[in-house]
């Protein structure tokens, strides 16, 4: 209910879901909106709920006007879904989700081949086609550089977290290989920290733009937790000790530029 409650508080067009905790073949159900979902495979057979899992949440209206797949959920933790406009076939945007488990966690993965395993599916994406990465990164990077200084010409970021961990230099070795960036702190309206508990601050969770299309992404805002609470909870509906997310809601806007017209979605995503 919760869920629901923000999807239709704020409107959104896409919202793409990291840890979604489904087993098996369950979706998310929403009403309005179709799930394409990718669940963890492999969890322990006395687990009480699912672990990982990413997903997506597109309106309606959206499927009506374009023919949305699945382009690749071979690699666990990453889901892109293609959407192409039915009117136009040259009209295509790329949307992928990410959850990285966290280092020195029960679930890790071979970070390295994480990322090689996402810059292969980067590389399949048609020149000129639209795309962005969105999701839980479990991956500090401070004020690393997400881009080569002195070739690549990009509007300074805006940093909140200064802290960095073993992921952060490869996730921005890894953007600086696919030609992407941080929209966090870039074309923003607010920026802030995305994890937000009583076990600290940090910034996680990214959107992950290409250079060459950063000024099609704006209104970049990161709503904490607690603001959704006051918005959409304060009738105490909820009980807020179980719904409680510890990351925050990040959205933005894109302006796609078709061939035939400009049209504007409302992507967003909450980890």
């Amino acid at each position: 209910m919760f869920l629901i409650s923000c999807v239709k508080h704020y409107n959104l067009d896409i919202l793409g879901l990291a840890e979604t905790h489904l087993t098996g073949d369950k979706v998310i159900n929403v009403e309005g909106y179709q799930w394409f979902g990718l669940n963890r495979k492999h969890i322990h057979v006395r687990a009480k709920s699912g672990s990982g899992g990413v997903g997506i949440l597109i309106r309606n209206g959206i499927c009506n006007e374009f023919d949305v797949t699945i382009a690749d959920n071979d690699t666990e933790g990453i889901l892109w879904i293609k959407l192409e406009n039915k009117t136009c076939a040259n009209n295509v945007l790329y949307v992928c989700v990410v959850y990285l488990p966290p280092e020195n966690s029960t679930r890790a993965v071979n970070v390295h081949e994480f990322f090689d395993n996402l810059m292969t599916k980067v590389y399949t994406v048609p020149q000129g086609n639209a795309f962005y990465m969105c999701g839980d990164w479990n991956s500090r990077c401070s004020d690393f550089a997400d881009s080569i200084t002195g070739i690549d010409n990009l509007p300074d970021r805006h940093v909140v977290d200064f802290q960095c961990n073993s992921y952060g230099k490869v996730f921005c070795e890894f953007l600086t290989d696919v030609s992407c960036c941080i929209l966090n702190g870039r074309n923003t309206i607010l920026n802030d920290y995305t994890y937000v508990s009583t076990r600290g601050l940090s910034v996680v969770d990214y959107c992950v733009v290409p250079y060459e299309m950063l000024d099609i992404f704006n209104k970049f805002k990161v709503t904490r937790t607690s603001l959704i609470i006051e918005q959409i909870c304060a009738n105490g509906k909820f009980d807020l000790q179980k719904i409680i997310p510890d990351h925050s809601l990040l959205t933005w806007e894109i302006t796609l530029k078709f061939s035939q017209s400009n049209k504007m979605l409302r992507l967003q995503k909450q980890s």
